[in-house]
C-alpha cells in the first residue's frame, strides 16, 4: 500500500508545558541567586514541591480525577517523564542556588567551560541532561512530517492532507447535490495525521442524519472507525474519523481485548477508559466504566472474569468504586508484586490513625492494606478473618493482635485449638487455651457486664479509652472449635459472643473471629455473631471455600470467589505425557494473599506483612488489662464460673443446660431464654438508679427490646407515674 506524508503541529496544549519544561531549568537556575533570600527560598521550596507532585504523577499517585480538572489529563499523561525530569533538574539548578548564591550559578551553568574540574563534570552532565529533555520534547515543539497508509487510488478519491482536502471529499461525496446526505456541510475540521475531527451543520430547521457508513464509504475507512457526538443542538454534531483503528477495535490494546473478550459475555454494556501501564505490576491498569445506557456496573463473576481476560486469579484485581456504581478499577499484571511477599517494616506501620485504622499489608497497586480497629465516634470495631489452614490466618491474628498491644488495648485471648498463635498469648492480659477457652469468653462476657452497668450509672453515650478504662480487644482463635454443639461448653460460647458482637462496640470492646468458614454452621448456627461482626467492621477473607463469598453482603465482596485463590503461585500446568525426567519445581505458597474491606477502604487484593513472629516487639511492661473492671483480682474465680442465658452466673456450677436457661429455638441453633415483659425489664433497668437520670439509648441496650416497643412503654409507665421523663429521650424512676 502506498503511503501519503502529512505535517503534524503541536497543539498548543501540547505545547505549552513542553516549552515550561525547556526554559524552566536554565532560566530559574540563572536567576533564583539574583533574587532576595527570602524571595529565592520560597522559588527553591516551590521547585521542591513541583517535583515532588511530578514524581506523584509519574507513578501513578495522583487521583485522576484531580488530573482531569486541569483539563490537560492526556498531555500530563503523555509528557509524565518529561515533566518530572524537568522539575529536577530545575530543583538541581534552584535549591543550591538559592543559598550558595550566584557562584553555584554559574559554575552550573558555565562550569563545562573547565571540563576538568568537579564543577564542570556536573555542569557538562546537567547540560546533557537537558539537551536530551528538549529533543524528545521536540514532536510537542514544532511541526513535524509523518508518513500514513493512504488507499490506493483504485479504492476511490482521496482526502488530500490538511482541512482542504476533507472539505473537497466531503462536499462531493456527502454534502454536494449528488452526495449521500445534500446540504449536511461539515465545518471546523482539523486535521491530526492519525484522525480529523470535524463538525457537521445541518440546514436551519433539520437534524443531522449522516451515517457512519456514508463517512467510511467517502474517506474509505470501516464505519467502526468513525464515531459522531451530539452538538449544542440536533442540527449539529461532531465527527471524528480515525485513519488507524480505535483502541476499543485494536486486539492490542486493553480497551479492544475488553470489547472482544469481556464486554459480549462477562460485562455487557461496559468500556474501558483511561488504561494505561501500571508501573508498580508491570501491566494495565483500567477504569471500567458501565455505558451511558447502563445504570450501574454489573457484578462480575472473578473466575469468568479472569478467564476472559486469558489470565490467572493472582494476576487480575478488580476493585468496585464505592462512592460510584458506574465505576470501577481492575488491574492486568504481568507479575503480582505481592508474589515476593511483603516483610513487616516494623511497628511504626501498626500505629493507628486518628481514624482507628492500622495497616496489616499492601495491596497490588502498592495502596496499604488498612482495617479500622476502632472509630473515635462509634466505638470498637469487629474483625472477622476467614481462612482454611495454611492460608495465613495465624500471621493475620498477630499482626492485628500486636497492633492492639502496641495502641495499649486490653487483649482476652481464647485459642480451643491450643497452639494457634503463642506470640499472641503472650501479649495477652489473659489467655485461655485448649478446653479452657471458655474462661476467656466468661471473663470478657463479666467485663462486658460490668461496662453496661457503669455505662448506666455514669449515662455514658460514646466510649471513650482512657488509661483506667482502655479497649478491649477479644480474640477468638478457630472459633468452630468453641462454638461446637457438640461440646459441653458450645452452647455458653454462642450467647458469649453473640453478646459480645451486638453490644460490645459502644462500649470499647472489639471482637476479632478467627474461623475456617463463614457460615453459620461454623458459629454454632447463630447467624447474628456473623452479621454484627462482619456488618459492623472490617472482613479478611484469605483462601476458603467458594461458597463463602455468597455469605459475605459487604460491599465490596460481591463476585469474589476465596476459593480461587491458589494455594501457591507458580502452579504449573500438568504436562499432557508425564516422564520422570521432567524437574518438578517446589511451589511457593500464597499464605497472607486474599481481600480486606472496612468501612471507607477499597476492597483489594491484598497480602499480609510477613511476620513469622511478634515475639521480638512485644513490650512485656506494657501489657494492658481492663484497670476499669472491678473484678480483675477475681478472673480466675469469674472464668471458672459458668454463663447462663440470662447474663448470670451458674452458682451450681452444672453443666446441664436445662438448668442454665438455654432452650434450642424451633428454627436449630440456640437462643437465650424468654426476656421478660417490656415494662418490668425497663422497671429492672431502672432498679439499681433510682433518681439516676438515664437516656433512652442506655435502657435499650441494656434491655435488648426494639426501639418502637420501648417506646410505647416507656410513654405508658410515664402515664402510670412509675418513671418520669426529665427531658426528651431522658427517663429516671421515681422514689
Amino acid at each position: 500500500m502506498s503511503e501519503i506524508t502529512v505535517t503534524r503541529r503541536p497543539q498548543l496544549a501540547d505545547q505549552v508545558p513542553a516549552l515550561v519544561s525547556v526554559i524552566a531549568p536554565p532560566a530559574l537556575g540563572a536567576l533564583t541567586p539574583l533574587l532576595e533570600p527570602g524571595l529565592a527560598a520560597l522559588t527553591a521550596a516551590a521547585t521542591i514541591c513541583g517535583s515532588a507532585a511530578f514524581a506523584a504523577h509519574y507513578v501513578g499517585r495522583v487521583p485522576a480525577n484531580i488530573v482531569n480538572a486541569t483539563g490537560i489529563g492526556d498531555v500530563l499523561a503523555a509528557q509524565r517523564s518529561t515533566l518530572l525530569g524537568s522539575s529536577l533538574l530545575t530543583s538541581m539548578a534552584a535549591v543550591p542556588g538559592a543559598f550558595l548564591g550566584p557562584v553555584y550559578a554559574d559554575a552550573l551553568m558555565a562550569g563545562f567551560l573547565d571540563p576538568a574540574s568537579v564543577s564542570g563534570l556536573v555542569s557538562a552532565a546537567w547540560w546533557t541532561m537537558w539537551a536530551g529533555l528538549t529533543i524528545k520534547l521536540r514532536p510537542a515543539l514544532a511541526a513535524r512530517k509523518i508518513r500514513i497508509t493512504a488507499p490506493t487510488p483504485e479504492d476511490g478519491p482521496v482526502a488530500a492532507p490538511g482541512p482542504g482536502g476533507l472539505y473537497k471529499v466531503w462536499a462531493d461525496h456527502i454534502s454536494g447535490a449528488g452526495g449521500a446526505h445534500p446540504g449536511q456541510h461539515l465545518v471546523g475540521a482539523h486535521d491530526f495525521g492519525d484522525r480529523w475531527e470535524g463538525i457537521i451543520e445541518a440546514p436551519q430547521g433539520r437534524s443531522v442524519n449522516v451515517s457512519t457508513e456514508a463517512v467510511g464509504s467517502a474517506y474509505r475507512v470501516p464505519a467502526e472507525w468513525v464515531s459522531f457526538a451530539a452538538g449544542h443542538h440536533p442540527g449539529e454534531q461532531y465527527v471524528t474519523v480515525n485513519r488507524t483503528p480505535p483502541a476499543e477495535l485494536d486486539p492490542t490494546t486493553m480497551e479492544g481485548m475488553w470489547a472482544r473478550l469481556v464486554r459480549p459475555t462477562v460485562m455487557p454494556g461496559t468500556h474501558l477508559e483511561d488504561a494505561q501501564i501500571d508501573p508498580a505490576t508491570g501491566g494495565w491498569v483500567a477504569w471500567v466504566v458501565a455505558d451511558e445506557d447502563k445504570a450501574a456496573l454489573p457484578v462480575p463473576n472473578r473466575t469468568e472474569l479472569v478467564g476472559a481476560l486469558r489470565s490467572t486469579m493472582t494476576l487480575v484485581d478488580y476493585q468496585p468504586n464505592k462512592s460510584n456504581p458506574r465505576k470501577a478499577k481492575i488491574h492486568i499484571m504481568e507479575k503480582n508484586p505481592l508474589e515476593d511477599g511483603v516483610p513487616f517494616p516494623g511497628p511504626q506501620v501498626l500505629k493507628p490513625s486518628p481514624g482507628g485504622y492500622i495497616s496489616i499489608g499492601r495491596g497490588v497497586s502498592g495502596r496499604p492494606a488498612r482495617l479500622q480497629l476502632f472509630d473515635p465516634v462509634l466505638g470498637a470495631q469487629h474483625v472477622f478473618i476467614a481462612g482454611v489452614t495454611g492460608s495465613g490466618k495465624g500471621g493475620a491474628v498477630q499482626i492485628i493482635a500486636l497492633a492492639g498491644h502496641l495502641a495499649g488495648m486490653a487483649i482476652i485471648y481464647a485459642d480451643p485449638k491450643g497452639s494457634s498463635n503463642p506470640d499472641v498469648e503472650k501479649m495477652a492480659a489473659y489467655a485461655a487455651t485448649g478446653d479452657d477457652a471458655i474462661k476467656a469468653l466468661r471473663l470478657s462476657y463479666a467485663i462486658l457486664q460490668h461496662r453496661i452497668a457503669e455505662s448506666a450509672r455514669l449515662g455514658r453515650k460514646n466510649f471513650k479509652a482512657t488509661p483506667d478504662c482502655p479497649w478491649v480487644m477479644t480474640v477468638v482463635d478457630e472459633t468452630h472449635m468453641a462454638t461446637d454443639p457438640a461440646t459441653e461448653t458450645g452452647k455458653e460460647a454462642v450467647f458469649i459472643l453473640d453478646k459480645l458482637a451486638s453490644l460490645g462496640r459502644n462500649l470499647g470492646m472489639t471482637l476479632l473471629i478467627v474461623n475456617q468458614a463463614v457460615n453459620a454452621a461454623k458459629l454454632g448456627g447463630d447467624t447474628a455473631i456473623r452479621t454484627n461482626v462482619i456488618q459492623g467492621g472490617a472482613m479478611i477473607m484469605l483462601r476458603t471455600d467458594s461458597a463463602q463469598s455468597n455469605l459475605v453482603t459487604v460491599e465490596g465482596f460481591e463476585g469474589i470467589d476465596p476459593g480461587a485463590i491458589p494455594a501457591a503461585w507458580n502452579i504449573e500446568d500438568e504436562p499432557l505425557v508425564w516422564s520422570d525426567d521432567l524437574p518438578i519445581n517446589d511451589p511457593a505458597r500464597t499464605f497472607g494473599l486474599g481481600y480486606v474491606g472496612s468501612p471507607g477502604e477499597p476492597v483489594q487484593m491484598m497480602r499480609t506483612w510477613i511476620l513469622e513472629s511478634a515475639a521480638p516487639y512485644i513490650c512485656h511492661d506494657a501489657i494492658i488489662w481492663p484497670r476499669d473492671f472491678t473484678g480483675w483480682d477475681d478472673r480466675h474465680e469469674i472464668a471458672e464460673t459458668p454463663v447462663n442465658g440470662d447474663g448470670e452466673a451458674n452458682s451450681d456450677n452444672s453443666s446441664d443446660w436445662g438448668s442454665g436457661g438455654y432452650e434450642p429455638p424451633p428454627g436449630g441453633g440456640f437462643k437465650a431464654p424468654a426476656e421478660p415483659a417490656a415494662d418490668v425489664a425497663v422497671l429492672q433497668c431502672l432498679d439499681d438508679a433510682v433518681g439516676v437520670e438515664m437516656p433512652k439509648a442506655t435502657i435499650l441496650a441494656l434491655t435488648g427490646l426494639n426501639e418502637k416497643t420501648l417506646s410505647n412503654t416507656l410513654t405508658d409507665l410515664v402515664k402510670k407515674g412509675t418513671i418520669e421523663r426529665v427531658k426528651n429521650g431522658v427517663y429516671r424512676k421515681n422514689p
